[in-house]
């Protein structure tokens, strides 16, 4: 069976994330014959390997990523699962959402313009979301004639600016990705770099799953079938078997399984030994699990919607398939993208990664994102308009009033 890695491609704009996403399924002859004919068709005979992973027709046309790429290729015993996230500013929430889904982050930085805010904006997020390894890829290194002191520079900032990054894995790799240098092989153009090529570096990786061993049952649909009522819910971490016992939130009351049909792995229908009165967004667990109206998170604002302290706002989260009336109670401090301090404010912006005060209508069950990212994180909605604002990852469960 082939080990999956599941990685992401982050940075700034123009870093050439998608060219080297391009490059490497390119390269691993994961790409059609049909594609490739389409790709120079388009380019007069030329391939512009962006375009193999930018499908969307308003992506073409700009030459930038705006939605999540997903791509798939497999190279020896390894499945690779890339996620090619956008460098735009306001495309932050995507880079997000392949973060969430993501094992190692791959940070471009383009040889000749260095390090931008964004780069280490995204270094930020993939840190906040759990991810423990990075590769920092310093592209378009023909450009600056494979300067190895360009090199060395670049990663001494980089060091510097992300203080943050502690106890992780991360390795420097110099990279042209249009003239495939260190991406599936070695370069002669770099004879001075000793390390493993980038697809090595991806496969050498050895990825330690985040404790997710606590049983955490989400509840999607009730429906009564002959004389059973079944919880159609989803598994999202640890296990169930006939004969658990289960604890039901927000009832809080106890049951044990005693039929478990299963479409998959994840999605499952149980059967308990007594009735429970409970809805859609419930929660069954097989041991302790948070039980609160209030929490902190970090949260990273999406919206071009100013939030302002003084003035009412009407937010929901959806955490657990479920909607809870909610608000912001406090403002614990806003990062400083510039250099990683912690600043007082009175408003959240655009792209504002903002540690805060949740309160909440009602009691619901959670975890730490630190300690179940399934339960752990929430969206924050505006309730006039449905808009997603934000994605929150709690980070501390006890009271805070």
């Amino acid at each position: 069976m082939n080990n999956i890695i599941k990685f992401l491609t982050a940075g700034s704009v123009d870093d050439g994330k998608s060219t080297l996403i391009g490059k490497l399924l390119y390269d691993t002859g994961s790409i059609y014959d049909d594609q490739i004919d389409q790709i120079k068709e388009l380019g007069n005979g030329e391939i512009d390997y962006s375009l193999f992973v930018e499908g969307l027709e308003s992506e073409r046309r700009q030459k930038i990523t705006i939605d999540v790429a997903y791509r798939y290729f497999t190279h020896g015993e390894n499945k690779f699962i890339i996620a090619d996230s956008p460098g735009h500013e306001q495309y932050t929430k995507n880079m997000a959402v392949a973060a969430a889904n993501s094992d190692i982050a791959v940070i471009l930085i383009d040889a000749k313009s260095g390090i931008k805010t964004q780069t280490v904006r995204h270094s930020y997020i993939a840190h906040l979301f759990g991810i423990k390894h990075f590769i920092i890829a310093v592209n378009k290194m023909d450009s600056v004639l494979y300067s190895q002191e360009i090199f060395k520079s670049i990663k001494k900032e980089y060091i510097n600016k992300t203080s943050f990054l502690v106890n992780r894995d991360i390795s420097f790799i110099p990279i042209s990705a249009i003239k495939s240098d260190n991406i599936i092989a070695l370069s002669s153009n770099t004879s001075w770099y000793k390390d493993k090529s980038l697809l090595d570096l991806l496969s050498s990786v050895k990825i330690k799953q985040r404790n997710q061993n606590n049983t955490r049952i989400l509840v999607q649909n009730v429906i009564k079938y002959e004389n059973d009522r079944l919880y159609q819910a989803k598994l999202v971490s640890g296990s169930a078997v006939i004969g658990d016992k289960i604890i039901t939130y927000p009832s809080q009351k106890t049951a044990i399984i005693t039929n478990i049909i299963k479409a998959s792995d994840t999605n499952i229908s149980i059967v308990t030994n007594s009735d429970i009165d409970i809805d859609r967004g419930s929660v069954f667990v097989g041991d302790y699990i948070n039980f609160s109206n209030q929490f902190k998170a970090d949260l990273i604002w999406f919206s071009d919607k100013i939030y302002k302290k003084e003035n009412y706002h009407s937010y929901a989260i959806k955490i657990n398939h479920n909607y809870i009336d909610a608000n912001i109670h406090k403002i614990n401090h806003k990062v400083n993208i510039d250099n990683i301090s912690y600043i007082n404010a009175n408003q959240i912006e655009q792209n504002d990664i903002v540690n805060i005060d949740i309160l909440l209508g009602q009691k619901t069950a959670f975890d730490s994102f630190s300690c179940n990212k399934f339960t752990g994180s929430f969206l924050l909605i505006d309730k006039n308009d449905n808009e997603t604002l934000a994605v929150g990852l709690i980070n501390q469960t006890n009271k805070i009033l």
